[in-house]
């Protein structure tokens, strides 16, 4: 059986490894001047209305050109599969829930067309953030990230569910 090559995007977000490395020094940055620092985990799932159309690499296009219209210069998003993660230095959780929800309006698409794709997309968002102090570590915001995300997948949350709410 031939496996489909996958296809390649024209426009690319930043490749894990390299985002990994920013991640780490970011973090080590945040911690040298008691800042704040935010991490975005996004999940897309999108649903064809035509079987024979490929939606998910439409939203994922879709979803690029957002992110990179969308995010100040600073800000470092990560593509990787059908999930996005975005790095946002000196980002509290107020800055974080603001972008957002600018995020979730751009994102809350009923049926789109895209690319000459028609398709629904359903995104789910999960952020932390966290201050400069000891506890910062880029670990803790790559969990504390997944299980945000994990949980509005979970529950089909239409709002971005924040780490610092999980707890409550």
């Amino acid at each position: 059986m031939a496996r489909k090559k996958k296809k390649k995007h024209e426009i690319e977000l930043y490749p894990y490894e390299a985002f990994h490395t920013l991640l780490e020094y970011e973090t080590k940055r945040a911690k040298r001047y008691d800042d704040w620092t935010t991490l975005v985990h996004l999940a897309l799932e999108a649903e064809s209305t035509d079987k024979d159309q490929e939606p998910q690499f439409a939203a994922e296009i879709y979803a690029i050109n957002v992110l990179n219209v969308q995010l100040r210069d600073v800000d470092i998003p990560c593509h990787i599969n059908n999930e996005f993660l975005v790095l946002m230095p000196c980002t509290d959780e107020l800055g974080a829930r603001v972008v957002c929800e600018r995020l979730e309006t751009l994102f809350r698409l009923e049926a789109e067309v895209y690319e000459k794709v028609s398709f629904k997309l359903n995104v789910y968002i999960g952020a932390i953030s966290l201050p400069g102090d000891k506890s910062l570590t880029s670990k803790r915001l790559m969990d504390g990230a997944l299980q945000a995300l994990d949980h509005a997948r979970d529950n089909h949350s239409i709002k971005t569910v924040v780490f610092s709410e999980l707890n409550k």
